[in-house]
């Protein structure tokens, strides 16, 4: 995964499943069950900085760049891995140079870069936290994924009475707030009220349109499950280290803990105000030592909060589940099943 903030890898194998008399009549094969991580590994790089300044990666990030995948490409021949398919997302999709950095990854070792579209990044790490938390058939989940150079939000859910079919994106956006990207926005540090209130307002007015798509095109089988039941609450889940460390550091002010797994783990809004606010009334440095926050993500913490509570704002909610899947678990899922978004194809033999 060639992130716009990180490059992550993902080993994992799969896991069939068993398909109904139906369709093993009809001769389909085995369901795609899930998958089980073997191993990850994250390099940070910061790419959507010189993206957001100068419109290119340049010479010195497309280096790092080449640097970190061959880094990647082997700690996964030494897990064990047999083929590889790579992404990237918002800093290779935008940066002017994407394509001298991916032609020279194939010709040094013969991987092709597939670059995501944002709704294709939205649609699969929905996937991935579908899969994660084990979205019961015909539930609809929003999922929100505040990436280093993009937020993606995606709405969607398992297919009919089959929790193991995932359906199509029902409705979804992809917007430039990604967390490295939005940082220059909050000029001082600790960041000010006035700078802080004119990005979450930003936010706010250009998800609009998505929230009100949402509500319009909620999945069928989560409009059944409300039905003679009052209005129904929107599922939603986060996934991606700014929110998780946002959610760690609210849990933690109200328990005094800040978990290290947090699949599932629920946090409500009133607790991710809290940690908005105490994370924007001390500097940077003095944010690395509160608890549940990262050292390499404590800058951009600020404008990460702003963002997802402009989007939680947007959409209503008042919980959020934290989910450690996403974007490259989707991918997986998706490559190794029906391939709505990444076929078999984009594998390359290792």
């Amino acid at each position: 995964d060639l992130g716009s903030n990180s490059f992550h890898l993902l080993v994992a194998e799969p896991l069939h499943g068993v398909r109904g008399s139906q369709g093993i009549a009809e001769g389909r094969a085995p369901l795609m069950a899930g998958i089980k991580r073997h191993a990850t590994r994250k390099i940070t790089l910061r790419l959507a900085e010189p993206v957001a300044r100068d419109g290119q990666l340049g010479e010195d990030a497309r280096q790092r760049a080449s640097k970190a995948f061959a880094e990647l490409l082997g700690e996964a021949r030494e897990h064990g891995a047999t083929r590889v398919v790579a992404v990237a997302t918002h800093a290779l999709r935008d940066a002017g140079d994407s394509e001298t950095l991916r032609e020279a990854l194939h010709a040094e070792h013969g991987v092709r870069v597939r670059v995501l579209t944002g709704l294709q990044e939205a649609y699969l790490s929905l996937r991935g936290m579908a899969g994660a938390l084990r979205l019961p058939a015909g539930e609809g989940l929003l999922a929100l994924d505040l990436g280093g150079g993009s937020f993606e939000v995606a709405y969607g859910g398992t297919a009919g009475h089959d929790d193991a079919v995932f359906g199509p994106l029902v409705a979804g956006a992809t917007l430039p707030f990604g967390s490295a990207r939005v940082r220059h926005r909050l000029r001082h540090d600790p960041p000010r009220l006035v700078d802080r209130a004119a990005l979450h307002a930003e936010v706010l007015a250009a998800l609009g349109p998505g929230a009100a798509e949402v509500r319009e095109r909620r999945a069928p089988g989560a409009k059944a499950a409300g039905a003679g039941r009052g209005p129904e609450r929107l599922r939603a889940a986060g996934t991606a280290g700014t929110i998780r460390d946002l959610g760690r550091v609210g849990l933690a002010l109200g328990t005094g803990h800040a978990p290290e797994k947090v699949r599932g783990v629920v946090v409500t809004r009133e607790q991710l105000e809290r940690a908005y606010a105490w994370l924007c009334s001390v500097s940077t440095e003095e944010r690395m030592e509160l608890p549940g926050v990262s050292v390499k993500r404590a800058d951009l913490l600020p404008g990460g909060g702003a963002v997802l509570l402009a989007a939680m704002e947007a959409f209503g909610l008042e919980h959020l589940e934290l989910c450690d899947w996403g974007l490259r678990e989707g991918v997986l899922l998706d490559a190794l099943s029906d391939g709505e978004v990444v076929a078999e194809a984009d594998c390359t033999p290792l």
